[in-house]
């Protein structure tokens, strides 16, 4: 009796077996999880912080961190309830942030990278009851970025001199894999399709030398930005290397190359739009209008959604690139047939149109002021060179075989634009323009917002009328925000009709921005704040390199304004 009742009865639970722990591990939320540090849900995530990057503002107030100072006390208050930091002082004027919290966690496994001054290298007894709050919060991603949150880092050297302290704070969460996409997202750009006539003027000796070697050495100055972040700590972002290397004077002149590039990439995609559009349709001004409403309506926009629309802005390039090559092999007869492909030169015609020609192939390559906050998105910065190294050679087959296929294609026929070509083109399937038009009313959508969003919070950071500012005084000047952005778009409108040809412009934007940017500047930057670590050959090197383009950057950008394309 007594064993039959003992055995209908569970085990008693000795205190042993109560110590342990008896939760299981949490199921993962969706199949978008798996794959660890290189999921889909992290490579959203990574993707999301290059494109606000990307929409970074280079003229921040310097007020704006004083908002949100305020902002984060009360986030500040609840988090040393919950974890404590020991042998670590928390700055004063530095906060931690939800976006802090989660840069904490690394991925199990992986190899910390040594001497890169990691916040891992601490010991945070609490992490793992931490990362458990913090993965039941899944908005995360929209509690850092919202339409209150400097598109700026607050404590960048530039405009806020913190200590490193504040800046190691910021720590990278981004995959080599996850900087690799983002860096061929940042490169590939509408410029490779001017490629075309860039071999059309140089012709296929000069025009090879000049793509691979503006690829090389825009990929060794994209290193060089690596090696001056790796050696100064303190440097975050482009802005911050230019005022380190001359001062706040030097750094305003920098944010006007910036601004003009920005400018004249906005133009650009307005230009490019019309310009195929006006095939189906002949009336260009009123198409650029179009354009400019999309602007004025996505201004309004959280910069979330933004990064969201950019991501088709992705897929359309890469629609637009499947559909030039397959058209080649579908049409059977010049002109735009890879099957019977077009009479082409070997050298240049002219002087004149060589030098025309350097612009458009350096443009391709002017992502250089995203790739310092790319490097510190970096979870294992080590490998950057490595990344380099991938994303430019990846980017450089596209653009040589855009380049090699549209000369082919149309030969001296080739207009400043492959796609103009294409869809002019009577001997193509019908179905090959309904898929351009699609795939070119996806750009002025995706990529206009970013591009512009800049320069319209610059402008409102300068007039002190951010939504920022707003805060601080308690003053509403939304009125007066949307007034400023009719007016900004109403001048870029006007602009876009005095400028009517898509590869001048191109060829003004490599020369005179790109060379400077991706080449003059980081070389300059490099010879000066690394000088320790250069030798005296590698200094002549250098030198001969910045006087190079220099010299370039002088003559194509004066090319491009008197040529009469």
């Amino acid at each position: 009796m007594s064993s039959s009742s003992t055995s209908s009865q569970p085990p008693p639970t000795s205190s042993t077996s109560k110590s342990i722990p008896t939760t299981k591990k949490p199921r993962r939320r969706s199949f978008m999880d798996y794959g660890g540090s290189n999921s889909l849900n992290n490579f959203a995530s990574s993707f999301s912080r290059a494109q606000n990057y990307t929409g970074t503002t280079f003229m921040e107030s310097p007020d704006d961190s004083d908002f949100v100072v305020q902002q984060q006390q009360q986030q500040q208050q609840q988090q040393q309830q919950n974890s404590q930091i020991p042998n670590f002082t928390l700055p004063s004027d530095r906060p931690i942030s939800p976006c802090d919290e989660e840069s904490y966690i690394g991925d199990e496994g992986d190899n910390q990278p040594q001497g890169e001054n990691r916040i891992r290298n601490f010991q945070f007894p609490n992490l793992k009851r931490r990362e458990s709050e913090l993965s039941k919060n899944s908005n995360i991603e929209e509690e850092c970025i919202d339409e209150l949150t400097p598109l700026v880092p607050t404590f960048s050297i530039s405009s806020q001199k913190t200590s490193i302290n504040s800046f190691i704070l910021r720590l990278g969460n981004s995959t080599s894999a996850q900087t690799i996409f983002n860096s061929i997202n940042t490169l590939v750009g509408i410029g490779m399709f001017s490629i075309p006539l860039g071999f059309k003027l140089s012709g296929w000796v000069i025009g090879i030398i000049l793509l691979i070697g503006s690829a090389m050495a825009t990929n060794l100055t994209s290193k060089y930005l690596g090696k001056i972040l790796k050696k100064n700590s303190n440097l975050m972002t482009y802005g911050d290397i230019s005022y380190q290397y001359g001062g706040s004077f030097f750094a305003s002149f920098v944010t006007f190359f910036f601004i003009i590039d920005l400018f004249g990439a906005s133009l650009s995609l307005i230009i490019l739009f019309s310009d195929c559009f006006g095939i189906l349709w002949n009336h260009i001004k009123f198409l650029k209008l179009i354009c400019i409403l999309i602007i004025f309506v996505t201004s309004l926009l959280p910069l979330n959604v933004l990064s969201i629309l950019s991501l088709f802005g992705i897929f359309s390039t890469i629609g637009i690139i499947t559909v030039i090559i397959i058209s080649g092999f579908i049409i059977q007869e010049f002109p735009g047939s890879l099957r019977d492909i077009a009479n082409t030169s070997i050298y240049p015609s002219s002087f004149k149109e060589l030098c025309f020609s350097l612009g458009i192939f350096m443009a391709p390559w002017g992502g250089h002021p995203v790739f310092p906050e790319l490097y510190r998105d970096m979870k294992h910065p080590q490998k950057y060179s490595k990344s380099s190294n991938i994303s430019f050679s990846i980017t450089f087959i596209l653009d040589f075989t855009i380049g090699i296929i549209g000369y082919l294609m149309y030969g001296n026929l080739v207009d400043d634009s492959i796609i103009k070509n294409i869809m002019s083109n009577s001997n193509k399937p019908n179905w090959i323009n309904q898929i351009l038009y699609l795939l070119l009313g996806i750009l002025p959508i995706s990529k206009l917002p970013l591009v512009t969003r800049p320069i319209i919070t610059s402008y409102e950071n300068l007039m002190g009328i951010s939504q920022h500012q707003d805060h601080k005084s308690g003053h509403k000047n939304g009125i007066v925000r949307i007034g400023m952005r009719f007016v900004f778009c109403f001048i870029l409108l006007f602009i876009s009709i005095l400028f009517t040809s898509f590869g001048k412009l191109i060829s003004f934007l490599g020369s005179a921005i790109c060379y400077t940017v991706c080449l003059t500047l980081p070389l300059l930057f490099y010879l000066k704040l690394n000088k320790f670590d250069i030798g005296q050959f590698e200094k002549l090197c250098i030198i001969l390199g910045i006087i190079v383009s220099i010299v370039l950057s002088i003559v194509g950008t004066y090319a491009a304004i008197m040529a009469r394309f």
